[in-house]
């Protein structure tokens, strides 16, 4: 999960009608209230609608085993040897530094599905799951940057060298998006790899399709407890994409509000790229900095955004802007473009830990290669050879997706489950010790998934509506919970 994604924008191709036949299996429909889930070629299609503590409570009890194991499963990243410890340290910050933060909206969302998922039997230890478990899971990507962050925000100290230990960068995400010139219809194609850990791979195949009361409907990958993608591939009713991939971290403002919540409203209540690029800059608190492409397939305009803490780049295709010699084409993979957002993630002491200006690397070798073969023909087969291509699409890929101007009018995108290259992944021996239980990853076929319910009368049939005592008003009159007790306390 940290830093994922590769992103690509095509045209379909006449494969798309028997793809887009598919009808789930009724024995793999489950229901609750207007909520239902069902399995599609390695993936779980999740559907929930209504307000947001409804939406969240159906969520929560259609995913409840799953919201439970990925839980344990962050906790055991976190602290392999000791992973109750683990998941304590990560609810006290996610308590500290988030929860109050977070927008009221998808927080009651969150309540809704942490109150689901309880009832549906999940839990951590002997304990049921809560609202801060949840919290915890959907903001764990801005945690996992939280120490990168904090060497690149000031401690008054700056007078004095001093040298941090430095990570050994891990190449995370790839990018690109085309329109124009460089596809084969002039319209848009969008696309997303996730990369990351094999022991992710369980939680990152689940395509969320969320109808809200208020805002637009959209579909989401994204993990179980999810309020946002975080992988992050989005798209909405309004002909709204959006996909990301990571960069060099930026300072950490805790004055900010998480981008858990913007990223969430910036899909549910965009309808332009000027609202994309607005909502993600305000009160941006700079974890998780990330390079957006954005797309409007109401125009077929595609954007690139660089997105700091306090610095920003916009190049949009409509001014003609590029980066490149690649005109109709943006590409990202780790490599910030601009300069002013490169600098501002140096670390604080003002020790230079790299190059300061962009320099192209193996992966901006490979999607200007990808470019230039493709020009004026970019459509989807040949999305599917970039998203195979061993360049592109590294050994730690768990995943692929597009959707193009056409598709995305339904809410669909061409979709595979495991490493696009066709190759099986298996665990090593670091990852059985550290993640007993892992299993190999295999790579699942190409299928289209969409927002279209399941035939009438697959599945369970519709559960009553949560009790009233546990589908509160607006506003939810909830206390949120107290940090966790010092070590040796009485909670657990």
């Amino acid at each position: 999960m940290v830093r994922f994604g590769a992103v690509l924008v095509v045209v379909l191709s006449s494969h798309l009608a028997r793809a887009a036949d598919h009808e789930p299996d009724p024995g793999s429909v489950r229901r609750y209230d207007a909520g239902y889930r069902y399995e599609q070629a390695g993936w779980t299609v999740l559907h929930v609608e209504g307000d947001p503590y409804p939406r969240g409570y159906q969520h929560g009890r259609l995913m409840a085993g799953e919201i439970a194991k990925y839980a344990y499963t962050l906790a055991r990243e976190r602290n392999p040897k000791d992973p109750a410890e683990g998941w304590a340290t990560v609810r006290l910050l996610t308590d500290a530094l988030f929860l109050r933060k977070l927008d009221r909206e998808f927080l009651e969302e969150m309540k809704g599905i942490a109150d689901g998922a309880a009832d549906g039997g999940a839990t951590f230890g002997d304990r049921k799951l809560d609202l801060l478990d949840v919290a915890a899971v959907n903001v764990w990507q801005e945690l996992d940057t939280l120490e990168f962050a904090l060497r690149a925000t000031p401690t008054g100290l700056e007078g004095v060298k001093f040298a941090p230990p430095k990570g050994v960068k891990k190449d995370h995400c790839s990018a690109f998006a085309a329109t124009g010139p460089a596809t084969a219809d002039g319209k848009v194609v969008f696309g997303h790899i996730t990369m990351f850990g094999l022991h992710f791979g369980p939680y990152v195949n689940v395509w969320i399709d969320v109808k809200p009361t208020k805002g637009r409907r959209f579909a989401m990958q994204g993990f179980p407890g999810a309020v946002w993608s975080s992988q992050d591939y989005y798209q909405n009713d309004a002909g709204i994409l959006l996909c990301e991939t990571t960069i060099d971290q930026t300072p950490f403002d805790p004055d900010g509000e998480p981008l858990t919540t913007r990223a969430r409203r910036a899909i549910q209540y965009a309808t332009s790229i000027d609202d994309v690029v607005r909502t993600l800059s305000t009160r941006n608190n700079g974890l998780y900095a990330n390079e957006w492409l954005i797309a409007d397939t109401k125009t077929n305009e595609i954007a690139m955004f660089e997105l700091g803490t306090r610095t920003s780049a916009l190049w949009r295709s409509s001014k003609n802007q590029w980066f490149g010699d690649t005109p109709g084409f943006y590409w990202g993979c780790n490599n910030v473009k601009d300069l002013a957002v490169r600098l501002e993630a140096r670390p604080a002491s003002g020790e230079v830990t790299g190059k300061l200006g962009w320099r192209p690397d193996g992966r901006d070798a490979a999607w200007v290669k990808f470019y230039g073969k493709y020009k004026g023909r970019i459509d989807a087969d040949a999305a599917k050879a970039a998203f195979a291509d061993d360049a592109l699409a590294l050994p730690h890929s768990l995943d692929a997706k597009f959707t193009t101007t056409a598709l995305a009018k339904d809410l669909s995108s061409w979709c595979l489950y495991g490493p696009p290259t066709g190759r099986v992944w298996r665990p090593t021996a670091d990852d059985r010790a550290n993640h007993p239980g892992i299993r190999a990853l295999e790579p699942h076929p190409w299928t289209v998934l969409t927002t279209r319910p399941p035939p009438a009368g697959a599945g369970a049939e519709p559960k009553a509506d949560p009790p009233a005592a546990k589908r509160p008003a607006v506003p939810t009159p909830w206390v949120l919970p107290a940090a966790p007790a010092p070590r040796g306390g009485g909670r657990p």
